[in-house]
């Protein structure tokens, strides 16, 4: 039995195995689905409460008052036609005008979750930066090159390909896969624009959506943005798996071309991770400390500085690193481009903003924006930073905490599990 032990040790070394790791949200994140939740169909608002209804305890409701449905149905389908009291989820607001809300992916059961898609795409432009970096200047003028598509959308394919591979096969990125992070709640986040208002980036407004669009001194008068997110604090449970064979075996480095540093092993990719992560905090807190004349921005800049700490106590087994929603076009991009030297900088810089019509025409600073997270009506927060322990496993409390819940009543929240328990299969093997 220990010889048997012992080869498939050996065997997970060489192929490489699935490594278990939690995923902690230092910094609220929101994965958007796509939908926004409008007033009066999913939601309705008063002067110090939200409350959303999604649409499975709706219909649930509904079934069961069918006076309500009447009402329902006479009123327009507006929500606020219901006698709703207990329905749905509150959330406490202060006077906020509310128009829609976007919502949070959730999975077949209706739970909030970030798709493991999510923190590889996160991870593929860390990997492109670090390649960038590597190349000539010559290279990296070729490279940015071949940013040729008329579309803004697919403006880096061609470059993308030389870098990671021409197709799925040969895709770098074939080598890691993440799964799923499913987490119990989200919370109700207001989101304000923070926008650079003078040539010289040394000042700041915030913006406020009106025709045309301005910057306004007082973030009382500036467009909210609302979210579902999840809030700092939260914590789930995935698993990574790194492909050690496709980089160590010969065959397969000969015919798929791979050759990657940061894919070679694990303590390589959180390396890897770990020193993009802390360049652009350092980044980030210079650049609104540039602005903080003021004093407005003390609370945001603090928060940052606890990450910076948070990143000098990671041990050997973690990392840190922003998912994209609010991380602009420097975080989407890998802000690559940044680090050429000065003429080289501004003359793809101002390429790019022509050629697919990016940022404020006659401004020069770009991007000149932030998306920053209020509470208490000050700034505070970036958004999408979380921290991923490896060799971490679900407690096995809360694994027994889940299975005594089981046998409880069906959470009304999840439709899933309310269309199997009213449509529950029956034993068809015959006694």
């Amino acid at each position: 039995m220990a010889q048997i032990e012992e080869v498939i040790k050996n065997s997970k070394k060489i192929i490489g195995e699935k490594i278990p790791c939690s995923i902690e949200v230092l910094t609220p994140v929101h994965i958007g689905s796509g939908v926004k939740l409008a007033k009066d169909i999913d939601f309705t608002y008063t002067n110090d409460t939200v409350t959303i209804v999604p649409q499975s305890e709706l219909m649930n409701y509904l079934e069961q008052n069918p006076d309500e449905m009447q009402k329902f149905i006479d009123g327009g389908y507006k929500l606020d036609k219901l006698t709703i009291g207990s329905l749905g989820k509150k959330y406490p607001i202060n006077g906020e005008r509310i128009f829609d809300i976007s919502e949070f992916e959730r999975n077949g059961f209706g739970r909030p979750y970030i798709p493991g898609s999510s923190i590889k795409g996160g991870i593929r432009t860390i990997i492109l930066k670090s390649k960038f970096d590597s190349l000539t200047q010559h290279q990296k003028d070729e490279l940015l090159k071949k940013v040729t598509h008329t579309k803004k959308e697919r403006a880096s394919e061609e470059a993308l390909k030389e870098i990671f591979g021409d197709d799925s096969n040969n895709n770098l990125m074939r080598a890691l896969e993440i799964f799923d992070t499913e987490f119990e709640d989200v919370d109700l986040l207001k989101v304000l624009i923070l926008s650079l208002t003078n040539d010289q980036g040394t000042s700041f407004g915030w913006k406020q959506m009106s025709r045309p669009p301005k910057n306004v001194d007082n973030p009382k008068y500036a467009t909210s943005i609302f979210v579902e997110a999840l809030p700092i604090g939260s914590k789930g449970y995935s698993s990574i798996s790194l492909s050690n064979f496709l980089f160590n075996n010969p065959t397969a480095k000969r015919e798929l071309k791979f050759s990657e540093n940061s894919l070679s092993n694990i303590n390589s990719l959180i390396s890897t991770i770990n020193n993009y992560s802390i360049e652009k905090l350092n980044c980030e807190k210079k650049f609104f400390e540039n602005h903080n004349s003021s004093k407005k921005l003390n609370e945001l800049i603090k928060h940052i500085e606890l990450l910076i700490a948070e990143h000098s106590k990671l041990k050997n087994d973690e990392f840190i690193m922003r998912l994209s929603w609010g991380s602009g076009w420097k975080g989407m991009t890998g802000d690559f481009i940044n680090d050429l030297d000065k003429d080289e900088k501004t003359k793809w810089i101002e390429f790019f903003r022509k050629k697919y019509q990016m940022g404020k025409k006659d401004f020069p600073i770009f991007p000149k924006t932030r998306r920053i997270i209020f509470e208490d009506y000050k700034p505070k927060y970036l958004t999408g930073w979380i921290k991923v322990k490896l060799n971490e496993t679900i407690p096995i409390a809360k694994i027994k905490y889940e299975k005594t819940t089981e046998t409880k009543e069906v959470d009304k929240n999840d439709w899933a599990a309310m269309l199997g328990e009213k449509f529950k299969v029956k034993n068809s093997k015959k006694k």
